[in-house]
């Protein structure tokens, strides 16, 4: 049901991006406008206080870098669209900081700290659901691009998912354990498939349970070996 869910949205958001890209300004605006929420987050972390978008510097920095981001991302890369946009507009707003404000008091390069405790209040924003909805799906997107290489397809995921909870925790488990091996997840990387011979002598599962489960095991090891934090979150309640 998780994965049904968004479907259809990471169809869309991906052909978002490319028709953007592609020159399409009206979608352009309509896009960036939509993602407001998502860039007042991203500036208001790097400040480390909320922002007056009618008035903040930062925040007109902030869109612009979030426009740069989008002329700039590679589909190619193995990194997510929201990971790569975050850091083009932090970098921005830093500079834009330190050539603006020769003043350190101002803004205390503490508050750029990758570990502030403002995420945390912000997240109470009423922002939150909207910008959650637009990351997961965004990691929807580079989920499948990475299953994708592994020969699998979204629909098969789903297809495939364990129905019983008790499965499904102890095909995560397994695939933490692929997930933290240097050798059994360099072997799992190099087969495109799960070490079923190494598997077999660590785990207490069949051979033919882990075939029948091997979609799954597998992009679960994907997700934990990845920066999705929303999809390891919920990797995480399976446990």
């Amino acid at each position: 049901m998780f994965l049904s869910k968004f479907r259809k949205e990471t169809d869309s958001f991906i052909d978002i991006v490319r028709k953007v890209k592609k020159g399409d300004d009206l979608l352009r605006n309509e896009f960036i406008k939509n993602y407001k929420p998502f860039i007042i987050k991203s500036v208001s972390q790097v400040i480390n206080k909320n922002i007056d978008i009618e008035s903040s510097e930062e925040f007109s920095i902030g869109l612009m870098a979030f426009n740069e981001s989008i002329e700039c991302y590679d589909e190619e890369k193995k990194y997510s669209f929201i990971s790569f946009s975050k850091q083009v507009i932090k970098r921005r707003v830093i500079d834009y900081i330190r050539i603006s404000q020769k003043n350190a008091n101002v803004y205390p390069f503490s508050s750029f700290d990758e570990n502030t405790n403002f995420e945390e209040r912000f997240m109470l924003d009423t922002h939150n659901n909207h910008v959650y909805e637009f990351e997961l799906k965004e990691e929807f997107v580079f989920l499948e691009k990475s299953i994708n290489n592994f020969g699998i397809t979204i629909d098969q995921l789903i297809n495939s998912s364990p129905k019983h909870k008790d499965t499904r925790a102890n095909c995560v488990k397994i695939a933490k354990l692929i997930a933290d091996n240097e050798n059994l997840y360099h072997k799992f990387c190099l087969k495109k498939t799960l070490p079923f011979a190494e598997l077999k002598t660590k785990v207490n599962l069949s051979q033919r349970a882990l075939e029948k489960n091997r979609k799954f095991i597998v992009s679960m090891v994907l997700i934990l070996k990845s920066n999705l934090d929303i999809l390891k979150k919920y990797i995480e309640d399976l446990l």
